[in-house]
């Protein structure tokens, strides 16, 4: 289980403060979760995907996309709208 926060425009433009999942065996980095939470639909999609103003933490420090989740893992989202 993998506990995911939402900040900044997200949590008004995704509908949520947070959520939990279980981790999918293939989602091992940071922006593989990204690309499973935007399956979710387009808003997500435009908002996780490609957005240069999402910023990520794992246990509270800031990391790369390319970084490693797992589970029992607290990932926050931090997100504003593309204008």
């Amino acid at each position: 289980m993998v506990k995911i926060l939402f900040f900044g425009d997200l949590v008004d433009t995704l509908g949520m403060a947070s959520d939990e999942i279980v981790l999918p065996p293939d989602v091992t980095d940071v922006e593989r979760l990204l690309f499973v939470l935007s399956q979710r639909g387009e808003i997500w999609k435009k908002m996780l995907l490609g957005n240069p103003k999402l910023n990520v933490t794992i246990n509270k420090q800031f990391v790369e996309k390319s970084s490693p989740v797992k589970d029992g893992d607290e990932v926050a989202l931090v997100g504003f709208a593309m204008i």
